[in-house]
């Protein structure tokens, strides 16, 4: 048995079992929680929905997802603190905010659901 097999069967409770959606919500809910203590958490949450993906095009999509959640708790905690339209007149430093909030999770959940 290779090892990728094993791996596969490792994870395929949580990929297409009864618990798909648990972990799905689980992973993109450590994955934020990651992100509000670091900008890296971007990438432990695009792991973590790349891992629970079911194929490699899910993973694209769980990647994309995850950074949407990010950049609407972001754009809401903003709107809380009242600094919302001056982020939005930012220019390139706001384009790449929303870049790396898509980008680093699409990245890591396609790179990780690639190779496992």
């Amino acid at each position: 048995m290779s090892t990728g097999t094993r791996t596969d069967s490792a994870l395929a409770p949580v990929r297409t079992g009864r618990y798909a959606e648990l972990a799905l919500t689980l992973a993109t809910v450590v994955g934020v929680a990651a992100t509000v203590v670091h900008w890296a958490g971007l990438v432990v949450g695009g792991v973590l929905v790349g891992l629970v993906a079911t194929s490699l095009s899910r993973a694209v999509v769980n990647g994309l997802t995850f950074g949407l959640v990010v950049l609407f708790a972001f754009g809401a905690w903003l709107l809380y603190e009242g600094a919302l339209s001056t982020a939005l007149e930012t220019g390139q430093i706001g384009a790449l905010t929303v870049a790396a909030a898509f980008g680093l999770p699409l990245a890591a959940a396609v790179a990780v659901r690639a190779l496992v």
